[in-house]
């Protein structure tokens, strides 16, 4: 009896520290989306209602917040945009669904990753974070296309995948919203017809 008693307890203390968590991670998010790129952790203490000690002390540092950050932002991003473009179909098919994907991503990224270029240099765990979604739009691009693709030479091949991710990259879609003004509508239709053009250029 007594033993279930502590476990009911130790059970009670880890979920309220799990919950404390989430809210000042989730907390942050908000701050960043707002403009605040680098928000402090009295900032982040006062939107998430918690002391700023508290936050120091679920949170031992910057790193650990932005991880457990990173995890919300992907929970929630993958739930908000289409799911992977087919892997067969008309080609028309699928530069449709892969493009309406990353738009759609890249759209609802943008603030938390203004953000995130700023920590990559310094920190690891944005660094991992931004190279693994990277290297999830290469792998897509790879898979997507990979008829398209099959017939070139390996170095063809292999310049064609970086430059249809370059085209496609969050970078290309921030100049095109935001350095050249384009709704998003015609910036959706300018990735596109770049997508296409190079993989129409054998």
């Amino acid at each position: 009896m007594v033993a279930q008693i502590v476990k009911a307890k130790v059970d009670g203390r880890n979920e309220r520290s799990a919950a404390t968590r989430r809210l000042v991670a989730e907390a942050y998010l908000t701050l960043v989306k707002e403009g605040f790129l680098r928000p402090t952790a009295r900032q982040v203490a006062e939107r998430a209602g918690v002391s700023e000690r508290a936050v120091f002390r679920h949170f031992q540092d910057l790193e650990t917040l932005l991880s457990e950050a990173a995890m919300i932002q992907i929970q929630r991003i993958g739930s908000e945009v289409p799911q992977p473009a087919p892997l067969d179909g008309p080609i028309e098919e699928r530069l449709d669904h892969f493009t309406a994907r990353w738009c759609e991503l890249h759209e609802r990224v943008t603030p938390v990753r203004r953000a995130a270029i700023l920590y990559e240099p310094f920190s690891p765990e944005v660094a991992r974070r931004l190279g693994w979604i990277r290297g999830v739009r290469k792998q897509e691009i790879e898979q997507t296309f990979a008829g398209e693709l099959a017939a070139r030479e390996p170095q063809h091949r292999r310049e064609t995948v970086a430059t249809l991710s370059a085209a496609c990259s969050w970078s290309t879609w921030s100049q095109l919203r935001n350095r050249h003004q384009l709704d998003i509508p015609e910036a959706h239709r300018a990735v596109r017809r770049s997508l296409q053009a190079l993989l129409a250029a054998g």
